[in-house]
């Protein structure tokens, strides 16, 4: 059942067995795993079925430094599928350096193994379509130059390490007749939850206040209570509801909305190749079951532990779209349909179309198009084929990448930050149109996330020479500079409900649930003890999953009915 919150009567009350809040990729899987098992879900979205420019901006900060930090409009959304509309497609699990005690990464001590979360690799790789969960090239038998280019080894420095692509998959698309089908869950959108009420003892959930656009307050009664709204939209509701809680609830360590992560990336070198232009694998594999799989540049557990380096992966890119100077008609041809106002807000999200052309220049469009003319003849035979790949067919090709003559690639680098406690979210005084406080977003990066990637560079260099395959040609003369220039992040938001075994040293405990609050659960990046070198949308599910699992055997079988008016309302003070 999907129902319309507005259509609701105010202050309605909604009981479940459990309340499930974001209808992103991890609430999707909580909800639709919770009702196979049997129990009765409220599904919240914030957003409602199709886009609402009044809702996402419900989203905005206070305060954010566009120089460190993508808007909020580009990377987060409040619709049914959540994110996962706006989401490329790749799939990637952390590693097992990423759960280690490493003395050299501050607070990088993870409660739980890589062994646990491996376990449910397989069912997050179902839910995304991406195939079998195999990362590693040299298991996939159909594949048969291993190495990306000819006669280089992996030793120190691996390129047989894979990402795997998703369809990719908008959850709510792919997943809505399930939801809508299943007699188990009730999707109550367009209502944003502004408040957690906790009972007297202030160690256990009571109910969920919401608010909707027109004016409505609902409130949500269960047993227990999944906060999967996005990682830094989740904090925000936790800081804000500090009735019982000084600072929020989960604020007992002093530590909710703290550490703050993402990834640092960008280029700062091109890779140039020694071996036959034609031996060099550029772009993408296809697996036994034509799943896109992409081989990366990275290091072993204990090279990384050797160097006390944070973690880091780089693939080969292709050149920015909107440099002419490439003098490539299918790149340039690329650059003139992003950048067409009636066509650039449907080929690709906001955040993607500025990653690829970089920075809009109307100065620079016939140099474009005489690019084109020049390759007209091989751009006319690759637009076709390219455009049907990447916009038809059910199964997409994730980017374009062409063929360098020259043998030389763009590498663009994916790394960890450092968790950094000044690296923060908290709550300003500024309110938002359902008067829930927005938030200041303090995104941070040290000189370690700096030097981690300069290092990188000067590892990945030395095996190309070594092995005399190649060699890194930087872009500036000062490639810390240049990773300085390029550190910035919002789109892979990470750390600020850290999960830990000792409650005074995080959030959230090893089954999700927030230290002292029995019902209360967290499904999101945000529990992330470190933000390791993958985007965090596989780990998301593979997380939320494991936490289901949990709630299956903690739920008792009694459901509670979708409505029920029992809340002593006298209890609650601010409602």
């Amino acid at each position: 059942m999907f129902i319309d919150a507005e259509s609701l009567e105010n202050l309605t009350i909604l009981n479940s067995d459990v309340a499930v809040v974001g209808s992103g990729p991890a609430g999707i899987v909580v909800a639709l795993e919770l009702a196979k098992a049997g129990f009765e879900v409220a599904l919240i979205e914030s957003g409602r079925l199709d886009f609402s420019e009044d809702i996402q901006n419900l989203a905005e900060p206070s305060y954010f430094d566009p120089n460190l930090h993508a808007p909020m409009s580009e990377c987060t959304r409040r619709q049914l599928g959540g994110t996962s509309i706006i989401w490329g497609g790749r799939c990637v699990p952390y590693d097992p350096i990423d759960f280690d005690k490493r003395d050299y990464i501050p607070k990088s001590d993870w409660p739980v193994t890589y062994e646990e979360l491996e376990g449910y690799f397989q069912r997050a790789s179902d839910y995304f379509f991406c195939g079998k969960s195999e990362f590693n090239i040299k298991n996939i038998p159909n594949i048969e130059q291993k190495s990306i280019v000819p006669k280089l080894p992996d030793t120190e420095v691996l390129t047989s390490t894979l990402e795997r692509w998703s369809l990719p998959t908008n959850f709510g698309k792919e997943y809505f007749n399930d939801l809508k089908q299943s007699p188990r869950i009730k999707l109550v959108y367009g209502l944003t939850c502004t408040e957690i009420f906790t009972n007297d003892q202030a160690d256990r959930v009571e109910l969920i206040q919401g608010k909707t656009i027109g004016g409505k307050t609902v409130y949500i009664k269960c047993q227990k209570y999944v906060l999967a709204g996005g990682a830094v939209n989740t904090t925000r509701l936790l800081l804000a509801s500090d009735s019982k809680h000084h600072g929020g609830i989960g604020n007992h360590s002093g530590l909710l909305g703290k550490f703050y992560m993402g990834h640092l990336s960008g280029d700062i070198a091109a890779i140039h190749f020694t071996t036959p232009p034609k031996d060099t694998v550029y772009g993408f594999d296809r697996d036994p079951d034509n799943i896109y799989v992409r081989r990366r540049f990275s290091f072993t557990r204990e090279f990384l532990n050797e160097k006390q380096i944070p973690n880091i992966v780089a693939w080969l890119g292709s050149p920015k779209f909107g440099d002419p100077s490439h003098q490539n008609g299918i790149l340039s041809s690329a650059y003139l349909a992003l950048t067409m106002p009636i066509l650039k807000n449907y080929l690709t999200s906001t955040a993607m179309r500025k990653a690829a052309i970089g920075k809009e220049d109307q100065g620079i469009y016939w140099a474009h198009v005489r690019n084109v003319l020049r390759d007209f003849a091989q751009t006319l035979t690759f637009v076709p084929s390219f455009g049907y790949s990447r916009y038809i067919a059910k199964r997409k090709i994730p980017a374009l990448f062409v063929y360098s003559a020259a043998n030389e690639y763009p590498l663009h680098y994916h790394s960890e930050q450092v968790p950094n406690i000044n690296s923060n979210v908290s709550l300003s005084d500024e309110r938002d149109v359902l008067g829930m406080r927005k938030l200041n977003i303090n995104l941070q990066f040290t000189q370690q996330d700096i030097d981690g990637v300069v290092q990188a560079h000067k590892y990945w260099d030395q095996h190309l020479r070594k092995h005399n395959c190649g060699y890194l040609k930087y872009v500036t003369d000062d490639p810390e500079a240049s990773v300085w220039e390029k550190a910035g992040d919002g789109f892979h938001q990470v750390g600020t409900t850290r999960m830990s075994a000792n409650p005074k040293d995080g959030v959230v405990g090893t089954n999700c649930n927030v230290h002292g609050v029995e019902n209360l659960f967290v499904a999101s990046s945000s529990i992330f003890v470190t933000s390791g070198q993958a985007n965090s949308t596989f780990m998301i599910v593979a997380f939320a999953l494991r936490l289901t699992d949990h709630l299956k055997q903690n739920l008792s079988n009694s459901h509670f009915s979708l409505w029920n008016e029992s809340i002593d309302f006298q209890r609650f003070p601010r409602l």
